[in-house]
């Protein structure tokens, strides 16, 4: 474990943010076993008393199968190794992982839960609440006066819904402006900045771009709505008729929107996949993105030098837009078999010395008190984090999604502003 020391700045920032609640996807696939460790005294060398829960009668004496899912890559490798460290606890528990995205997963679980085949335990964004909750997919945690006394505030209000908590927190997440050293001497603090960066840097005939982002995206353009007043959902996220997404501060933001393509980005919506941003920040070849913690460790593994700070402020702002922020948390579903083990295992992901072992795979902030990071990579989320505003977690948010994507992806590509945004509006509308 690497040495920590908490600055005291990063840990307020954490600690206050009080406006704080990606997203990956990943195919199902064929699940793979995870093997217990052969000895449990080395098991118990790298879990302290304190980290470890006692194991449940149920996981102790009797033979009981779960299932895991979670997004692939770095937070698989957490869940392994969770894995690992817990049968090797209580040998009569075998846990399986299958690579389902935490975004799809509460869809997934309303057929593959009554079916017998969904996960016991398995990792959801916190905009997802309401929904999951509102289908009985998902038990309450287990454990909420512990979550309540060791969670940072905005923690706990991401993964409770009508006063009962349900979620384990894993993580904390927002998205910044990611900026290549060896081409950015200086990050602009503005989009006139970045305007006025592209027009020098770009070539599309060479594939060179200032800055990119997942455009029709409808997590990462939110904050085009944010920025020019539209209050999704109401001040609070939780009032589903004041959506906004058609209001007149929204066709303002959006229409800055469209008209950024022409002077930075000039290339369809179909286009601007995660895969071209990455590819092109990785080669040289886009100076700048939008992007949150889970890029850390593949920027860093493809060697480029890299500097994180808060997004560019809008014309006539004083603060960095409000961008999306959430919860990452492990919900235990309501058709598990073993729900006591379920739950117990949950707990002990969330453990101090399991969530110190998470953030050295995945870079994801921890969101608990008693841990805090040295990292200037975290340093500059945290920075916008402090201007973010959570994701509603009310069902509409269900809606949101899907509407407000098509809109974004739509208007890039120069279709009708309030025509779009009023479609938008009536699809949310309809559907609540």
């Amino acid at each position: 474990m690497k040495n920590r020391k908490i600055p005291a700045l990063l840990l307020a920032v954490l600690m206050i943010l009080s406006l704080l609640a990606g997203c990956g996807t990943a195919t199902p696939a064929a699940s793979a076993s995870v093997a217990p460790e052969s000895s449990s005294a080395a098991a118990t060398e790298s879990a302290t008393p304190e980290a470890t829960p006692e194991a449940t009668p149920e996981a102790s004496k009797e033979p009981v199968s779960l299932k895991m899912w979670e997004s692939d890559g770095p937070e698989k490798t957490f869940m392994e190794e969770a894995a690992k460290e817990y049968m090797a606890l209580n040998p009569n528990v075998t846990i399986t992982y299958e690579p389902v995205g935490h975004t799809d997963a509460a869809q997934k679980l309303t057929l593959d839960g009554p079916a017998g085949v969904g996960a016991d335990v398995f990792a959801a964004p916190h905009d997802k609440l309401g929904e999951m909750v509102s289908q009985g997919l998902i038990l309450e945690a287990s454990n909420p006066d512990e979550i309540k006394s060791s969670f940072v505030d905005p923690a706990i209000k991401g993964v409770t819904y009508d006063g009962k908590i349900y979620g384990y927190p894993t993580g904390v997440e927002t998205y910044a402006l990611f900026y290549n050293k060896a081409l950015v001497s200086t990050p602009p603090q503005t989009w006139d900045e970045v305007t006025e960066f592209c027009k020098t840097f770009n070539s599309p005939k060479d594939g060179k771009y200032g800055l990119s982002w997942d455009v029709g995206n409808a997590y990462f353009s939110y904050i085009f709505l944010s920025s020019f007043g539209a209050d999704l959902f109401g001040p609070d996220g939780t009032d589903k008729a004041q959506h906004m997404v058609n209001s007149e501060q929204a066709i303002k933001g959006m229409t800055y929107f469209q008209g950024l393509r022409k002077q930075i980005l000039d290339v369809a919506q179909a286009d601007l996949t995660g895969d071209f941003m990455n590819a092109g920040f990785m080669e040289g070849k886009i100076a700048m993105v939008i992007t949150g913690p889970w890029s850390i460790s593949g920027y860093k593994d493809a060697k480029v030098d890299f500097g994180v700070v808060a997004l560019p402020k809008f014309p006539g702002m004083e603060n960095p837009p409000a961008s999306f922020s959430g919860i990452r948390g492990l919900y235990v579903s309501a058709f598990s078999k073993s729900p006591e083990v379920a739950q117990n295992f949950a707990e002990f992901c969330i453990t101090k010395q399991m969530l110190e072992k998470r953030y050295e795979i995945t870079n994801q902030i921890p969101p608990r008190k008693d841990i805090a990071i040295s990292d200037e990579h975290n340093a500059g989320i945290l920075a916008q984090a402090a201007f973010a505003k959570p994701m509603p977690s009310i069902p509409a948010m269900g809606q949101y999604w899907p509407a407000m994507g098509s809109a974004y992806s739509n208007i890039w590509n120069g279709a009708d502003v309030k025509g779009e945004l009023d479609a938008a509006a009536a699809a949310i509308e309809a559907a609540n």
